[in-house]
């Protein structure tokens, strides 16, 4: 979440979840990036995020709901539903915690960490179809810490370095993203972003946030790819996020 003139917005997607098994490298953030923000979502007031995400092998269907009700931390619980042409139907769930240590303010910088579980429960057909046991749900847990400059009111840079564990494969990873947001217009941002697991392919994204009604109501939409691979390693998204006045 950044919020100074234009924005009020929580986010809390690195390792990501983004997000879900394709983009599992980042911890749930602030739509439509994957790169996290330092802020979190006004005090004693909620939001929810929702998004699809296609690619030619996947489609994916999001909603997030997020809360600051005390401790100045955003908790989040959500999930989706998703269908790939190799695996079919499975589904993804995501708790987490994302704590404020610094907030932002114009040309200065802030500092969060977020603490967070995702877990990956797949369809019957997937099960049935295969050929040996498949566990009813597999976790992934991470750590991410984002930090945020800002310059000025309208220009910001988001730097994450964290950490993800694999509990099925017995694995853990560094996690890293960098990425920036330019005022188009004070309704309009423009985002751009790279980001990546050790040991997996890396990933680019670029997209566009637009404010409907300042301070409640996003639309936004993504265009993103790994570094180096093929059409089908592109994806694109649709997300609408709604922020609500405090809750008391």
């Amino acid at each position: 979440m950044l919020k100074f003139r234009f924005l009020k917005a929580g986010g809390a997607l690195l390792p990501g979840v983004v997000l879900a098994a394709s983009v599992c490298l980042q911890a749930h953030a602030a739509r439509p990036m994957i790169t996290d923000d330092a802020n979190i979502v006004d005090s004693q007031s909620c939001q929810l995020e929702s998004w699809v995400k296609t690619s030619q092998t996947s489609l994916e269907r999001w909603a997030v709901p997020g809360c600051n009700l005390a401790w100045d931390t955003e908790f989040s619980l959500g999930g989706n539903a998703q269908n790939t042409a190799t695996d079919g139907a499975s589904q993804f769930w995501l708790f987490q915690a994302k704590k404020r240590w610094k907030k932002l303010a114009p040309d200065s910088w802030g500092l969060s960490t977020t603490l967070g579980r995702m877990v990956e429960r797949p369809g019957w057909g997937q099960r049935l179809a295969s050929d040996v046991a498949v566990p009813t749900a597999s976790f992934d847990t991470y750590l991410n810490v984002p930090i945020t400059w800002a310059v000025g009111s309208d220009r910001f840079v988001h730097l994450n370095l964290g950490w993800i564990h694999h509990h099925r494969l017995q694995i853990s990873h560094p996690t890293w993203g960098l990425g920036g947001e330019y005022g188009l217009t004070p309704r309009t941002f423009a985002i751009g972003e790279v980001f990546g697991e050790t040991g997996m392919p890396s990933k680019t994204q670029m997209g566009l946030r637009y404010w409907v009604t300042p301070q409640k109501l996003q639309l936004d939409t993504t265009y993103g790819q790994r570094l180096r691979g093929g059409s089908e390693d592109r994806w694109v998204s649709i997300g609408l996020r709604w922020l609500s006045d405090p809750l008391y």
